[in-house]
């Protein structure tokens, strides 16, 4: 069994954290701040812009800089793979000017609700999991 620690407990370190934890991994998340996640409380003026409704290449035409360092990225996990899932996860969603998607509730604080939700999926809990410890 593989030990992982991610080191920032934003957006990219939460997913990166389940991921692996569901995959099996004994994970150790680390995160300065008093919440977990609590960086997605600013984005999208609050709201969680969480991407975009577009295919990868269209998506890539839009980053201003390096835009081939995402490619990969994009590719092993589209766009509409973020929608489903958190969709999966219960969060209605909507698309607005520019093909943004919000959910549905304007609330960024239902993006962070369900990425802890992803981990209790997981059979992982906060305060004490067997499996993954939010610092």
């Amino acid at each position: 069994m593989s030990e992982i620690i991610v080191i920032g407990g934003g957006a990219a370190g939460c997913m990166a954290a389940l991921t692996a934890a569901q995959r099996g991994a004994t994970v150790t998340l680390l995160e300065r701040n008093q919440k977990v996640g609590r960086k997605l409380y600013i984005t999208g003026k609050g709201r969680c812009n969480l991407t975009n409704a577009c295919d990868e290449e269209e998506f890539l035409r839009h980053v201003r800089t390096n835009p081939l360092f995402l490619y990969s990225s994009l590719c092993a996990f589209p766009p509409a793979a973020t929608m489903e899932l958190f969709q999966s996860l219960g969060v209605a969603l909507k698309v607005e000017r520019g093909r943004r998607v919000f959910p549905v509730s304007d609330k960024a604080a239902e993006v962070r609700q369900a990425l802890l939700d992803y981990a209790a999926g997981a059979a992982l809990v906060h305060d004490g999991a067997a499996g993954l410890l939010l610092e």
